[in-house]
């Protein structure tokens, strides 16, 4: 049975990261230590991304794991409290998605929580449920991947051009460096939240399409076994 766990989407998207990285370091190279473009030669670029490819893995691992994943969903959809996707799941992202029937929805999963906290809990419990579904999956990985590259970009923004002032560069590069990674940060932020969305409604259009097995509607009780009401 395939893992498509948070811990191992995340080591799938790890080239990718290391990838943003490689870019990264080249346009400083432009940017902030005044490298001539082409100086930078189809050999010395081969050259570049070899070397960095190999020394940026753990770079990479500690710069997206400095930022727990609630201050990350923070950093993406700009909400304090209950900041995931699955917090809106029944009040907003699924009435938005017209591929998703909320009466098929309400029938195969029960009712809809109007809590922000009970909707997440009641999505991700369906999450689990069809955590191996093609469009869940893809939708889950690219989620990780652009939330990672947002929260990694912002973490540059203030500690890039610090580096820089202690390395002499002077601050017209250092605000350039900074906007280059503060519109990184944008870019990706807003990927994140669209591919954040999409997963929450991938996962309630798979229960709406069918009934899933280990999926129960609440039922109500009957009469005689409802708690009894203090009068």
């Amino acid at each position: 049975m395939k893992d498509y766990s948070s811990k191992t989407l995340k080591g799938r998207n790890l080239a990718w990261l290391v990838a943003t990285l490689v870019l990264d370091v080249l346009v400083l190279l432009v940017i902030a230590f005044n490298t001539a473009i082409d100086e930078l030669t189809p050999t010395k670029v081969a050259v570049i991304r070899a070397s960095l490819t190999t020394l940026l893995p753990i770079p990479a691992l500690i710069l997206s794991s400095l930022i727990s994943s609630d201050h990350k969903a923070i950093l993406v959809f700009w909400r304090r409290q209950h900041p995931l996707p699955g917090a809106r799941a029944f009040s907003v992202h699924a009435p938005a998605d017209p591929r998703i029937d909320l009466d098929k929805l309400k029938k195969n999963v029960g009712e809809f929580p109007s809590v922000e906290r009970e909707q997440n809990s009641k999505w991700y419990g369906l999450y689990k449920q069809v955590d191996s579904d093609p469009s869940v999956v893809d939708s889950h990985k690219n989620y990780l991947l652009f939330r990672d590259i947002a929260a990694m970009s912002l973490l540059l923004v203030p500690v890039l051009p610090l580096v820089m002032y202690l390395s002499g560069v002077d601050s017209t590069r250092m605000l350039v460096s900074a906007a280059w990674f503060l519109g990184q940060y944008l870019i990706a932020g807003f990927a994140a939240r669209t591919t954040g969305i999409r997963f929450v409604q991938n996962v309630l259009a798979v229960h709406a399409s069918r009934k899933v097995a280990g999926s129960r509607p609440a039922t109500r009780k009957p009469a005689s076994a409802q708690a009894p009401v203090n009068n």
